[in-house]
């Protein structure tokens, strides 16, 4: 059993936005952040997420609680495979009431190997003189914690020696086990330490200078590592991406690393062929714009075709640069072309209309049959587009398809099935008085408030939040869904003396009055003007406040 002090040092650290950030995109508002709810159908952005008070809350589902929960219920854990899950992600170690059978991983295996690696890099000539060549000079190699895995055996000496259980060197990826046995997984390599967006060593790549076949491999899939969400380089540029509102994604270890030394610190590199859509959640942090630098083989074209509609599709802004003439921006910047490098990087061609692009000259079109189908290619890509951003590439399909642009459009097949639903989405938002929450989030934060509400008005006044005016005069529980979701309006007026509830509660008595009358005058009481009388005398009376 986790202690449950363990517990509550691991919810000392962690940032809740991080960690849901790590699951969903975030889209900062105010001090909060807002995103679309996991945890029901929903089309507009309905759940606040608040780094300052620990908690997310769905303001249509009400589903909410802490860090804990939210890992909980996404991917559907226990409480203790929860809390061992965030542990994970912080590199917290956790403390157990009893020894624990199954093992842990034990991220000290990689930060042990790592130093092993960097210390035998200085002893290789030939895996020096490789960096050198490539244009990395000592200060990057330090900077990057360059290293070198030799012999095989000398890694599992190390792990021997270091008292390293096998099964943790297992479970980080250090060591492969087949039917002869185990091995490293690194063997004759210079090594890339490679960090998830928290700064926490996961795992490696490496680089043969042997002309093995296998040029770059990684390591192998575990709990900590997996090269389908992370970024090369993305924690040392992180600062540098949400400064300048850009990412720079390429495709190898050195072009990363090439790049941030000729200035371009928000650079980072896929660790497969092309992005995932696990990459989503860290690009849509912060509203940034990705820049795909692919070189311009069929590879590197491939990825490129396939990370535009990716980001395309998830409302990514951005452009696709196909660096051509060199092998690589490493190259280029090696060869002293980091100006033209520059220029090429600044320009470039917008995600959708590469995507499109490419799409129709895939096809090369003749027929009208063909030309059809390749019209029908793009419309099936542009429909899932909002519709201005749809319509806005008819010039360049009508060009590469000889058509009329009047004769087609991009946005029709899927615009009414949008627009649909998000007149559905605008419905079923629950509505809101915001001098009731303000007075609410007051009585919540000030009890002579909370008392003196208590006095002047009643339950039936807070028409529009009467169960969250319940909830602020009851127990005020912080697991209450109506209480986190006040907790979450930030926007409302905090009263620094009673003038302003004076004045509130007046507006709130005066607003309670119009519309009981309205009411009153549209029903079959017998005696609704004397009724309407009293609520007229009693707005006469506010008036003289």
């Amino acid at each position: 059993m986790i202690e449950s002090s363990s517990i509550e040092n691991l919810k000392a650290i962690i940032d809740i936005s991080d960690v849901i950030g790590s699951y969903i995109p975030l889209k900062k508002s105010g001090g909060n952040f807002v995103c679309v709810c996991p945890f029901h159908n929903d089309k507009n952005p309905s759940m606040s997420v608040s780094p300052s008070k620990g908690i997310f809350h769905c303001f249509a589902c009400k589903a909410g609680g802490d860090a804990i929960k939210f890992i909980m219920d996404y991917e559907k854990l226990s409480y203790p495979e929860a809390v061992e899950k965030l542990a994970n992600m912080y590199n917290f170690t956790l403390t157990y009431t009893q020894e624990q059978n199954s093992h842990k991983i034990d991220k000290k295996v990689l930060e042990n190997l790592n130093l092993h690696y960097k210390s035998l890099l200085y002893k290789n000539q030939e895996a020096l003189n490789y960096l050198y060549n490539r244009g990395i000079n000592d200060a990057m190699i330090e900077i990057w914690e360059l290293g070198w895995a030799s012999e095989n055996q000398n890694t599992l000496n190390l792990l021997q020696n270091e008292n390293i259980d096998k099964e943790a060197a297992l479970q980080t990826g250090a060591i492969k086990q087949n039917e002869h046995g185990i091995y490293a997984s690194f063997i004759n390599r210079i090594t890339f330490p490679i960090y998830n967006h928290l700064g926490n060593l996961v795992g490696f790549g490496g680089r043969t200078i042997s002309g093995n076949p296998a040029k770059y491999v990684n390591s192998p899939q575990s709990g900590i590592f997996d090269k389908s969400r992370l970024l090369y380089g993305y924690d040392k540029a992180k600062n540098e991406i949400y400064k300048k509102g850009e990412i720079i994604i390429c495709e190898g270890y050195m072009d990363c690393i090439m790049l941030h030394k000729a200035g371009f610190n928000n650079a980072v590199a896929v660790l497969g062929v092309a992005l995932t859509d696990k990459h989503i959640p860290l690009l849509k942090r912060g509203d940034i714009k990705v820049v795909l630098s692919f070189d311009s083989d069929d590879a590197g074209r491939g990825a490129a075709f396939k990370s535009a509609r990716l980001l395309a599709l998830n409302e990514i802004d951005g452009r696709v640069v196909l660096i051509s003439g060199e092998k690589d921006p490493a190259d280029m910047i090696v060869s002293g072309k980091a100006n033209e490098l520059k220029t090429m990087l600044s320009g470039g061609v917008e995600l959708g209309e590469f995507y499109i692009k490419e799409l129709i000259s895939s096809k090369k079109p003749q027929t009208p049959l063909e030309i059809s189908h390749a019209l029908e290619a793009v419309q099936e890509f542009t429909k899932n587009l909002k519709e201005v951003v749809a319509n806005s590439y008819i010039p360049i399909v009508a060009t590469m398809l000889s058509l009329d642009p009047s004769s087609f459009s991009l946005s029709a097949r899927g615009y009414r099935k949008t627009t649909a639903n998000s007149v559905n989405s605008l419905k079923s938002q629950p509505k809101k008085d915001l001098l009731e929450l303000e007075i609410l989030k007051n009585m919540l934060i000030n009890p002579q408030i909370l008392q003196i509400v208590k006095n002047e008005c009643d339950e039936s006044m807070f028409m529009t939040h009467k169960e969250t005016y319940k909830a602020v005069v009851g127990s005020q529980n912080p697991n209450n869904p109506y209480i986190r979701e006040l907790n979450l309006q930030g926007d409302l007026e905090v009263y620094k003396d009673f003038e302003p509830l004076k004045q509130a509660i007046k507006i709130l008595k005066t607003n309670f009055c119009d519309k009981a009358i309205k009411t009153i005058a549209s029903s079959n009481s017998q005696d609704k003007f004397e009724q309407i009388k009293k609520l007229q005398n009693i707005k006469k009376q506010l008036k003289g406040i």
